[in-house]
């Protein structure tokens, strides 16, 4: 039960969020059918927050063009006074122009690709997310639409069960309170078989919203089967996108240190000059120049806390990665658990429940099993079946987790 109210959480967030994508309209649409790599491709191109993490990697693409930075130039006229010319004596026009600083170019060039790499690994975690939400979805398709099988069959049995009652209170064989037992345990059927067709149709509209698609959508489920999860995968958490995203954290703080330390860089320049005497003579001129960062003290300051800033990154990493691993042994213990209910489905269960309702059936018909017996026969292999879907959709929605955790 845990997995299936997390499951209609997430359901219910992303009907949330994709609501204002769907509004009802009297226009018939053609129905899509996508398969769940088709709506993943649709989800990893098409969502907005996709694309908008696509446009903050060209934004930091393009920073990287602005790695060299030329300070604007320096335009001049001079006017100097003369003893023998007067106030307005000699007259000059230039130019100055620093140079940009090899070191500090190399360093925000470096800057921005670190910046650039966070920017992706953003943008692979909004992904991974969204795709784990759709992967999420069709596999709650697959349980519930399994849980409709399950009804149908048992509808059809409890409809027959019902007809067998009523001839035997018809016959005096059975009691009225007998017969409308099992006539309401007919309709409980039924209607769980409503309940699931129509939680069926919800997830057909959660998953046309969260595409932001106006069409109807019919998804193409696969069969309902165990999925696996190698524990030899558990190495690969460090490849998690959240885990890629914390590194790319740590090559920016380590740049903007670089880029602080650079600018204690000597910077270069020159320039060119024209000066205009009263006598009409005309006299060029050039000089050279170089900037020094005496007063340091703030460069010095900021680069300190540049350092404080990585040392924290780091620590950040390293608490993500002991998250992701304490989340991954709690998800293992999840799986072994299901994996030993499955394992019991499958070596005894499944041919108990199936013994248990065809003899219950049997006997009821023959008259040698009154309703008491039947009713206990049958609610022991109904629940040993609901059991294992359960079990099954709890050990595919904990490997779906695990995959994201390992970047898979």
């Amino acid at each position: 039960m845990k997995w299936r109210l997390k499951h209609k959480s997430i359901l219910t967030l992303g009907l949330g969020l994709a609501g204002a994508l769907w509004q009802p309209s009297s226009q018939l649409w053609a129905q899509i059918t996508l398969t769940e790599e088709q709506a993943i491709e649709q989800i990893r191109h098409n969502h907005p927050s996709v694309r908008g993490a696509q446009w903050q990697v060209q934004e930091k693409a393009l920073k990287e063009g602005a790695s060299k930075v030329w300070e604007p130039t320096e335009l001049y006229h001079n006017i100097t006074a003369d003893p023998d010319y007067g106030m307005f004596g000699t007259t000059a026009f230039g130019f100055n122009q620093s140079l940009p600083v090899r070191r500090l170019t190399e360093a925000q060039r470096l800057y921005y690709q670190r910046q650039k790499a966070m920017a992706e690994a953003n943008l692979s975690a909004t992904q991974q997310q969204l795709l784990k939400s759709v992967r999420e979805l069709y596999q709650h398709l697959s349980y519930i639409q399994s849980k409709a099988q399950l009804y149908r069959r048992l509808d059809s049995l409890y409809q027959t069960v019902a007809v067998v009652a009523r001839r035997r209170y018809e016959t005096g064989e059975a009691s009225l309170a007998e017969k409308l037992a099992l006539e309401d345990k007919a309709i409980q059927i039924r209607l769980a078989l409503e309940t699931t067709n129509h939680e069926i149709a919800f997830d057909y509209i959660v998953l046309r919203q969260f595409l932001g698609l106006a069409e109807p959508v019919e998804p193409v489920v696969q069969s309902f089967e165990r999925m696996s999860f190698s524990i030899n995968d558990t190495i690969l958490v460090e490849n998690s996108a959240h885990s890629r995203y914390y590194r790319a954290a740590i090559g920016v703080a380590e740049a903007e240190q670089n880029t602080l330390q650079a600018r204690r860089a000597p910077v270069f320049g020159g320039g060119l000059s024209v000066q205009f005497m009263p006598n009409g003579l005309v006299y060029p001129g050039w000089q050279v120049q170089m900037r020094l960062p005496l007063a340091t003290g703030h460069l010095k300051s900021l680069s300190e806390a540049a350092g404080a800033n990585l040392l924290a990154v780091q620590a950040q990493y390293q608490t993500e990665l002991l998250r992701q691993r304490n989340e991954m042994a709690h998800l293992l213990h999840e799986q072994e658990k299901y994996e030993i209910q499955l394992d019991y489905y499958e070596n005894r269960g499944k041919a108990l429940a199936n013994e248990l309702l065809r003899n219950a059936v049997l006997n009821y018909r023959a008259g040698t099993s009154n309703f008491v017996e039947f009713a206990q026969a049958a609610e022991q292999a109904i629940q040993i079946e609901l059991d294992y879907l359960e079990n099954l959709f709890g050990l595919n929605m904990t490997i779906i987790e695990l995959r994201l955790l390992t970047g898979r």
